[in-house]
């Protein structure tokens, strides 16, 4: 393998974690958009309520914005020890020295 080739496992890795982020996008938008809608209805005052509307924002999606940093840190670290050589890909067969020891009598 080439050095400047990144391994199919880190790209597979870093698709899912892109993936996690544009969730993660999708939910920030939507869940700013209903807070706001509750707050202009007057069902939902900011003051006094800080704990829960912040609460409800990560809960939505607070965990998948970790998940696509782990996620990606993974594949990083994938990508990088597959370029150092410290895994290979291949199997390798090993050699096995046959010992024959004395029979005992």
């Amino acid at each position: 393998m080439k050095k400047n080739d990144i391994p199919a496992i880190s790209i597979a890795v870093y698709c899912i974690a892109f993936l996690l982020v544009i969730y993660s996008v999708w939910a920030i938008v939507n869940t700013s958009q209903y807070i706001k809608t509750l707050i202009d209805a007057g069902q939902l005052q900011f003051a006094g309520n800080e704990f829960e509307i912040i609460s409800y924002h990560l809960s939505t999606y607070g965990q998948y914005i970790l998940f696509a940093a782990v996620l990606f840190m993974s594949g990083w670290i994938l990508q990088n020890m597959f370029s150092k050589g410290d895994i290979e890909i291949e199997a390798e067969e090993f050699d096995e020295d046959v010992v024959e020891l004395p029979a005992e009598e």
